[in-house]
């Protein structure tokens, strides 16, 4: 009986954490230095709390301020997403997603913005495209905390990269494999929930055009995954594994906060997604 108490509650009370952390106040402390980073993130009104608390971590934890990017999924204007960022120590910029679209539409790469307007994964396909061809960019999901600085763990590069987080199964959109031929399956199990990327080709030379026109049927919650994991396995592959950004629902049922010495960070996926606001509450 108490058990059953016990798990309820750490589903339940999840739901007063996300309540209470709105008043939490986001205090960055000293000045840091800046650093050559460039981070780059999407948020729109159902996840704008997470996101808020996600950059939290970063300013926090890292020991150098990269430069912020965050786009608009198009549900909130910049200018309302600025106003809830106003802690962050270094630069940020605030834009729209359909500046991206703009981009592409340039490059007339209309099955990508096919994509892009029919899925909001198709959104963050074009938002890291469009950044990865001007500069190298650590991409960053909203679901992600940190708990200690990230610098060390960024790997080195020159010229084309492309690398991601481990995930704790295989999760692929099989018709992004077959058009590859790349069965990933016995690659890794990636994830794109944390990317670095850089490439001023990519579309053209992983051919994403002739892809997304193949697979115009865009449901597939996959396909952007697996778009960046084939990317990856001519590149660094898993640069991030569970040792670094942790990956689990070991304690998808426990109300302690998780202990946080030793983990770099935390990606929160959908079936711990209640415990990002116990360790956003106890943690950061």
């Amino acid at each position: 009986m108490l058990n059953k108490i016990s798990n309820s509650l750490a589903y339940r009370l999840p739901v007063l954490y996300r309540s209470l952390l709105k008043y939490k106040p986001l205090v960055v402390g000293e000045p840091k230095a800046s650093s050559a980073y460039t981070v780059l993130m999407m948020t729109g009104k159902s996840i704008i709390d997470m996101t808020r608390l996600a950059v939290y971590s970063i300013a926090k934890y890292w020991e150098e301020i990269p430069k912020l990017i965050i786009a608009s999924d198009g549900s909130l204007s910049p200018e309302e997403i600025k106003s809830k960022f106003k802690f962050w120590p270094g630069e940020l910029i605030v834009n729209h997603w359909q500046q991206s679209a703009v981009y592409h539409q340039g490059k007339n790469r209309i099955n990508l913005l096919n994509y892009a307007e029919s899925h909001v994964l198709g959104k963050k396909l074009a938002v890291i495209l469009h950044q990865a061809e001007i500069q190298p960019v650590i991409w960053i999901d909203s679901d992600i905390l940190f708990y200690e600085d990230f610098k060390k763990h960024i790997p080195q590069h020159n010229g084309f990269v492309c690398g991601g987080s481990q995930e704790g199964h295989s999760t692929y959109d099989d018709r992004v494999l077959n058009f590859y031929g790349n069965n990933l399956y016995d690659t890794y199990t990636f994830s794109s929930g944390l990317l670095i990327i850089y490439g001023p080709r990519i579309c053209e030379d992983f051919r994403l055009e002739e892809l997304l026109f193949h697979v115009s049927n865009y449901v597939h919650y996959f396909t952007e995954q697996t778009i960046f994991a084939h990317i990856a396995s001519s590149s660094i592959g898993i640069p991030w594994t569970t040792k670094i950004i942790k990956n689990d629902h070991q304690d998808s049922q426990q109300i302690k906060p998780m202990k946080k010495k030793g983990i770099v960070g935390r990606h929160y996926t959908a079936n711990v997604r209640h415990l990002f606001w116990r360790d956003s509450l106890f943690n950061l």
